[in-house]
């Protein structure tokens, strides 16, 4: 999707739909069948000559100007029977132009139908000319709107003059990172003239500039205060950052109504995000503080004087064809008890004909919904990428196909509000197992299978399944970050590596011995298939890389722990890929089970009877292409026999005589007695 449809995704060509000042870049045009009404400060024969004038090589998609607006409301230019009738409005970089934000909001409510949606792209200031400027507060914009103003304050264009940034020349820049040269544009000199120059009067002629300046959160938490103080009836819908100099937004008609004692603590929580946002700006300057002074003091955690209950929270979705389960996923997610900051859907690439994105977008229209989407690159990449986007201090990963409980989130964040709480990288619960339906199928799941919770060893991490389901987990952005997130060559076993880096990073885990939210197993899911396996193998030489037998210390990592925990699995999968007839699941299964039988003789000897059983139905069936493959088999597993395995090698000569191999019969009557006798005690 690109910026265009991204911009335009809640909106289709059957729909009556206004676009402000769309010049030569519009976004709904005309000419590829949208009903769009064209409102611009010119006329198209004006608008021409001006871009034209300016050398703008594609002033052929100007479009003819329905509506001229050099004065007035929005609304007051429209013909009175056209109020009410529009289904949204599309503004690409017009917004942080208005003189009067507030007296916009206004005249929207006025044009579009109460179903009506707003879809703005406005510039990231962090990334833009604007770099330097103070952010818009909500204060700034009712003061605009008391004072009916038209036109910009000489203030603005003050501003707008002396701290103009250029990184390389250019007033946007389209990556974040080191911003040498960074340069001013203008002298103060120029900058005082241009107050000078600029009439507030409100018959003057107009003069353009940015009156505005936001961030994402900046943006979110104006709405929220004038939704709340009564000035507008518009709250957001979704808000997506982007990779260039701007971020979307889309709004909606609603009044948002929150209990006086949550007022606050959405705002708090808001601004502290808009504090981290700056962040990203600091980490951008070229230079350092020239003082001898620290920039930033730090304050020592005992003088902290309460734990923060404001905790932002992002939930984040992998969407792949989820068409069946992705919205029982989400509404489990709008039932929260503590609903989340922020609701990502990653979209990953899905080739169901849009049908699970239809959902998410259905569900986004009353829900303050994400939807990104990237190429498939798997779930692994799928959750970094929505936790690169995440603004908050935690964030909460949720399978497609999985549920929350109501009380999920806030009986997993109270171990991080503790005051005496180490660095917790993740806090995790027990679960209960359900089927495809729905129905269940284990109550507390992990209480019935012997692993060791919380984890507090590193035996415990590599020695047996981990188990910490991401689906049941609250973890620290911060520490998820620092050890590089999911390896995203992983598409099973992603969580155990993940899990097992944090806590070898040195971060601490909570668990909860509590059922919070539903796992569901089933034919079909990632759990349950042969890129598992395949995961697995790669899982497997991560940790044998990792932990190598220690000789000197006597801890045999491979040899007692990591081998045998694979060994096992690898043999009932290579049988289920047999049963299966699945060539390439045979071969990746069997070749796992022969790696993983260097590392201990003992699992050669297991293997031996899988390897003589293929072979003896082979040959009983006469299929000389399967007798060759299973014959190669149990050579393999002969070369890692330990030495004494006499009876063993014994019976491999037996099956090698022509007499024997060849005959049903001698098969039959030979071939499994030697058998059993190899392996009796």
């Amino acid at each position: 999707m690109n910026r265009t449809e991204l911009i335009r995704r809640h909106f289709d060509r059957s729909m009556r739909l206004i676009e402000l000042g769309a010049s030569y870049n519009p976004i709904i045009p005309k000419a590829d069948g949208w009903r769009t009404t064209i409102i611009d400060h010119a006329s198209q024969e004006d608008l021409i000559k001006q871009y034209g004038g300016m050398g703008v090589t594609t002033i052929d998609k100007i479009e003819p100007v329905d509506h001229v607006w050099q004065s007035g409301t929005l609304s007051d230019i429209v013909p009175t029977s056209q109020l009410a009738s529009f289904d949204g409005i599309v503004a690409s970089h017009v917004g942080e132009h208005f003189p009067d934000l507030i007296a916009f909001f206004k005249s929207a409510s006025a044009l579009l139908k109460p179903t009506g949606v707003i879809a703005l792209a406005l510039p990231d200031k962090r990334v833009c000319f604007d770099f330097f400027r103070p952010i818009t507060m909500t204060g700034d914009v009712i003061d605009a709107h008391l004072n009916k103003r038209t036109r910009h304050q000489r203030k603005t264009f003050f501003d707008q003059a002396a701290y103009f940034a250029l990184r390389d020349g250019n007033g946007g820049w389209t990556h974040r990172g080191n911003l040498a040269p960074l340069q001013l544009a203008h002298s103060i000199h120029a900058a005082q003239q241009g107050y000078l120059d600029a009439d507030e009067a409100p018959g003057s002629q107009y003069k353009d500039t940015h009156a505005w300046t936001f961030t994402p959160k900046s943006f979110e938490l104006m709405m929220l205060e004038l939704n709340l103080l009564g000035h507008i009836d518009w709250a957001i819908r979704s808000i997506e950052p982007a990779d260039g100099v701007e971020f979307y937004v889309w709004l909606e008609r609603r009044r948002v109504t929150l209990p006086e004692a949550e007022i606050n603590p959405a705002r708090l929580a808001l601004l502290k995000d808009m504090v981290r946002e700056s962040a990203d700006a600091i980490a951008q300057l070229d230079t350092v503080a020239t003082t001898e002074q620290p920039a930033v003091t730090v304050v020592a955690a005992t003088e902290c004087s309460s734990p923060d209950p404001t905790l932002g929270i992002t939930a984040i979705i992998p969407l792949y064809n989820g068409s069946a389960f992705i919205e029982e996923a989400l509404r489990s997610v709008f039932a929260q008890t503590l609903p989340p900051k922020e609701i990502i859907v990653v979209n990953d690439g899905s080739t169901d004909d849009g049908a699970g994105v239809a959902i998410v977008e259905r569900l986004a229209k009353t829900h303050p919904i994400t939807l990104i989407h990237k190429p498939n690159g798997g779930q692994s990449s799928a959750r970094n990428l929505g936790a690169k986007r995440a603004q908050t201090e935690l964030f909460a990963l949720l399978d497609q196909d999985d549920i929350w409980y109501p009380n999920h989130l806030e009986e997993l964040v109270k171990p991080f509000l503790t005051p005496t709480a180490p660095a917790i990288g993740w806090v995790y619960s027990n679960l209960d197992e359900i089927d495809e339906f729905g129905y269940l199928v284990a109550r507390s799941y992990l209480g019935s299978i012997g692993v060791a919770h919380p984890k507090r060893h590193i035996f415990d991490c590599i020695r047996q399944d981990m188990f910490i389901l991401p689906s049941a987990a609250l973890i620290n952005r911060e520490a998820f970050l620092s050890v590089g997130g999911f390896d995203d060559r992983l598409c099973g076993y992603e969580d155990d590596d993940l899990f097992m880096r944090m806590f070898r990073s040195g971060y601490d885990n909570v668990y909860l011995d509590k059922a919070l939210s539903k796992w569901r197993i089933y034919p079909g899911s990632t759990s349950y298939s042969f890129r598992m396996a395949r995961s697995r193998g790669i899982y497997t030489r991560k940790l044998l890389e990792m932990f190598p037998d220690d000789v000197n210390r006597s801890r045999y990592y491979a040899r007692d722990l990591i081998a045998p925990r694979f060994f096992e699995q690898a043999i009932r999968e290579y049988e289920v890929a047999v049963k299966l007839g699945d060539p390439e699941a045979v071969e990746t299964t069997w070749n796992e089970v022969l790696f993983l039988a260097r590392y201990d003789a003992k699992s050669a000897s297991r293997m031996l009877p899988h390897a003589l059983g293929h072979y003896r139905a082979a040959l009983l069936k006469g299929d000389k292409e399967k007798i060759s493959m299973a014959w190669n088999e149990v050579s393999a597993v002969a070369e890692r026999l330990p030495r004494g395995s006499r009876k063993v090698r014994a019976v491999l000569g037996l099956l090698r005589n022509p007499a024997v191999s060849r005959s049903v019969f001698a098969v039959r009557r030979v071939a499994k007695p030697a058998m059993r006798w190899a392996f009796s005690a």
